[in-house]
């Protein structure tokens, strides 16, 4: 036996609404093996790509890399 605990929303088309009014909490869709979800590669992917994660990749391991120097001249 299934037990449904999500709470009852009462359904609104979110164009009738006006100015202030509460909006309705979103709820993830459901989906079985039946019926996946479906989602391009732009749509799945959570972060940006390029250059900026690139440099702070590397601005990273660089700051490793002096920690590392650091602890090697303080220690021996």
């Amino acid at each position: 036996m299934t037990v449904d605990t999500r709470p009852r929303v009462p359904v609104q088309d979110p164009e009738l609404l006006r100015g202030g009014d509460p909006i309705p909490p979103m709820r993830a869709d459901d989906h079985s093996d039946a019926d996946p979800a479906v989602e391009t590669p732009i749509e799945a992917r959570q972060g940006f790509l390029g250059r900026p994660v690139l440099m702070v990749l590397i601005g990273g391991l660089v700051l490793v890399t002096i920690a590392w120097f650091a602890v090697e001249k303080l220690v021996y």
